[in-house]
């Protein structure tokens, strides 16, 4: 399991220490204390544990009070306050406030990770963590418009399958983003802009700010916005805490990393998400579709966590979908056949084949989702007849 931690803290040399010391089991989250609505935002990040850097207080009072409204906030979390051990007035306020354990802030980055994982995994077993949110990163082997339209049929069928699911759509494309023309929406409301405007995220935020595909439901956050220029990349620290907060926010998240597609193993992680990862026909994409799966293996995703996506443009063109399931190792495959003509005619005309009625492609989609339990399976025709004539002789 992978946690999500809040650290309050404003001293960026410690925040990136954390970070090295607990990339691989941890999103360390920094909120700044002195910011307005600082504590606000580590809440809607909903995490596993907060620790709390008691050396950025000048005094045993100002962590007292600190802390105590740290756990006012978070009463059922771990609570771990670094600082210097010398200070025995710090510590003693510390515990008093309520923390669960403090830690020298000269201890090895081993001592730190160990204490720090003890914690988390004893409260997860207690009491059983994980963000109810659903996610799924879509990855790009190569540049391939076809990705983003899985993403978008992706979201758009969880939407319009459920009108209470809360669906988001974050799009990474660049150096413009498809959404305009493929929904016909035009988006208010960027990535760059949603970093900077953080501390305000809550529900009613998302509700006006958002971009909303009105025939679907499915909410809008694309990186570059409609007017054609180059956005400023955020920072991928920036960029993973807001993704924690879209994830609090929302029943499921479809990410389209686009070309961003080797940086989601920092990006933090869930434990309720799917990878998926897409590759054509193309032997280009082939092979660097297996190079980013062995890149995924090594940085902790397991392969039974990453589904390949083929696109099957050509069905009856070499390679075929088993040759090329086979040559990238993949242990789970969602084969999309469509042509490049339907794909193209749907974007033109900014409805997704998921809004256009049944076709292989839809159905392949719909059978993913069904499997992972995030919709319904669809009764037979034959089982729908049954129920009808069942239904006839009790009435007769």
């Amino acid at each position: 399991m992978r946690y999500n931690l809040a650290f309050i803290s404003g001293d960026g040399r410690l925040i990136e220490r954390l970070q090295t010391a607990l990339s691989t089991d941890c999103a360390v989250m920094p909120v700044d204390p002195r910011h307005e609505g600082g504590l606000s935002l580590a809440r809607r990040l909903e995490p596993n544990g907060i620790i709390v850097d008691a050396g950025a207080h000048p005094g045993a009072r100002t962590v007292l009070e600190s802390i105590a409204a740290i756990r006012t906030l978070f009463p059922e979390l771990p609570l771990i306050a670094i600082g210097d051990e010398m200070s025995a007035q710090m510590i003693l306020a510390s515990f008093r406030a309520g923390v669960d354990d403090f830690l020298d802030r000269d201890s090895s980055d081993a001592e730190v990770r160990s204490a720090i994982l003890t914690r988390l995994r004893d409260h997860a077993a207690k009491r059983g963590e994980g963000n109810s949110s659903f996610h799924f990163d879509i990855l790009s082997s190569g540049p391939c418009d076809e990705d983003f339209d899985l993403a978008l049929n992706l979201a758009t069928m969880l939407a319009t399958e459920d009108r209470s699911r809360r669906v988001m759509l974050l799009d990474l494309s660049l150096p413009a983003s498809p959404l305009r023309s493929a929904l016909g929406v035009e988006t208010s409301l960027s990535v760059p802009q949603a970093i900077r405007e953080m501390h305000r995220m809550d529900h009613a935020f998302f509700d006006t700010a958002l971009a909303q595909s009105r025939e679907s439901g499915v909410y809008l956050l694309p990186l570059a916005d409609d007017s054609g220029d180059m956005p400023a990349l955020p920072a991928l620290s920036d960029l993973s805490i807001l993704l924690q907060v879209l994830r609090a926010m929302f029943d499921a998240v479809v990410i389209f990393w686009g070309p961003f597609s080797r940086q989601v193993l920092a990006s933090g992680g869930s434990a309720r998400r799917r990878t998926l990862l897409c590759c054509n026909q193309r032997f280009s994409s082939i092979r660097n579709a297996k190079a980013l799966l062995g890149e995924l293996n090594a940085g902790g995703i397991g392969a039974g966590d990453v589904v390949l996506a083929v696109h099957l443009l050509a069905p009856n063109m070499a390679p075929g979908a088993e040759d090329i399931v086979r040559a990238i190792g993949a242990e789970r495959s969602l084969l999309l056949t469509t042509s490049w003509t339907a794909l193209a005619q749907a974007h033109n005309r900014g409805r997704p084949l998921s809004l256009r009625g049944e076709s292989p492609y839809t159905s392949a989609v719909r059978a993913f989702l069904v499997s992972e339990g995030l919709l319904q399976a669809r009764a037979g025709t034959r089982a729908i007849r049954l129920m009808h004539w069942l239904r006839k002789a009790q009435a007769s």
